[in-house]
């Protein structure tokens, strides 16, 4: 439990210093004199490295162990981050954004095959379950600390986020012990993937579709509707994301009530009704509550995919890196979608979500019970629904 535990804090703080220069960024470019769709394209920048390089590192970690993808992660999140104020040009962002989603993108594969390599089978799901809370928990506590930095100048709070990751590396190397995989397998070819992992893989796309398209309008919405601006959508923000974080925490109580399966295509049902109600909602505070059960709702989602997505396969990290680099997509595609929906209607981005996550839980209650996970030795055999 110590190297989990060690693993899942490490999470934490990456995603803290990672989602500490959310606020941030978008200003520095402008600084620099940046044009909106140049904004566009830097902050497009680190989702297409993570794209192109997680199965890469996910081979990486199974060859050489799980701890060094980990640390190299880490560190080169670290390093990025040091480097992006130097210079005052968009091309320079731009070319440092890349690099650092080309190495920062070995740290989650790495992390996550880690813990499906060391959970004991009835405790994958929980494990997964604090994994999840860590990635939120870190998400909600980065901004908030990038806005503080950023009192002392724009420049500043990327060296904080440097420091941080630095931390995260330093505990890693010295707290994290090394596994490898017992038979990484050759090949970086994600189309090799067995077909209940594809369909997994395929599920993480959606979800991330699905959130991602809320994440990029959601303050369009709050402004046009409400007349609102940054400070209400910190608060929505950071509310929604601690209570989705806690109901991750949370998920191994749901999942074995009612089976991982069974929670995937629970979770994607809710989605539907909460997305139509969004755009719907009459007044700020219902927009929150509205929004609040939404993440809690798809928060159940990700430790249940991860805990089903670990178990049957050696090479986890191959597996969970095909699983970055479909969210990462997933992170390229959503916001332009989402984006020109919106310019259409306001309505539409929200009609969109519902439609994506109807599709998947229709999907998932046909075929997803037939989903069996074929067990590695020592591994009950569990069906996916």
């Amino acid at each position: 439990m110590g190297g989990i535990l060690a693993v899942v804090f490490v999470v934490f703080v990456v995603m803290m210093g990672f989602s500490l220069l959310f606020p941030i960024l978008p200003f520095w470019a402008l600084e620099v004199g940046a044009s909106p769709f140049e904004i566009g394209v830097i902050f497009a920048a680190y989702p297409v490295a993570q794209f192109l390089s997680a199965p890469l590192w996910g081979r990486f970690s199974d060859r050489f162990g799980y701890k060094w993808g980990i640390t190299v992660g880490a560190l080169g999140f670290a390093l990025t981050s040091f480097l992006l104020p130097l210079v005052p040009a968009v091309w320079y962002i731009v070319l440092v954004r890349f690099a650092g989603g080309l190495l920062s993108a070995a740290a989650l594969p790495s992390s996550s095959a880690y813990i499906g390599a060391v959970s004991p089978p009835e405790k994958v799901t929980r494990n997964f379950g604090f994994y999840g809370a860590a990635l939120g928990s870190g998400m909600v506590f980065g901004p908030f600390i990038g806005g503080l930095a950023s009192n002392f100048g724009l420049t500043f709070p990327f060296f904080v986020s440097g420091a941080i990751a630095l931390t995260a590396f330093a505990f890693a190397l010295l707290k994290v012990r090394n596994i490898v995989s017992r038979s990484p397998s050759r090949g970086v070819n994600p189309f090799g993937l067995p077909s209940d992992k594809k369909v997994l893989v395929a599920l993480g796309f959606v979800g991330t579709l699905i959130m991602v398209n809320f994440e990029s309008i959601l303050a369009l919405l709050v402004n046009d509707r409400f007349g609102l601006g940054a400070r209400e959508m910190g608060y929505l923000m950071g509310v929604a994301g601690l209570c989705g974080a806690t109901v991750q925490a949370g998920a191994v109580k749901v999942a074995k009530r009612v089976g991982e399966g069974s929670l995937i295509a629970l979770s994607f049902s809710v989605t539907v009704i909460l997305s139509l109600l969004v755009p719907l909602s009459p007044n700020f505070p219902s927009l929150v509550a509205v929004v609040v059960l939404l993440v809690m709702a798809f928060g159940l989602t990700q430790p249940a995919v991860l805990s089903l997505l670990s178990r049957g396969v050696e090479d986890r990290g191959f597996v969970m890196g095909a699983f970055q680099s479909a969210s990462s997509f997933g992170r390229i595609v959503g916001p332009p979608i989402a984006g020109y929906l919106y310019g259409l209607k306001y309505t539409f981005p929200f009609l969109w979500a519902a439609t994506l996550a109807l599709a998947t839980s229709l999907f998932w209650g046909l075929y997803g019970r037939k989903i069996v996970i074929t067990p590695l030795e020592g591994e009950p055999r569990r069906p996916g629904g």
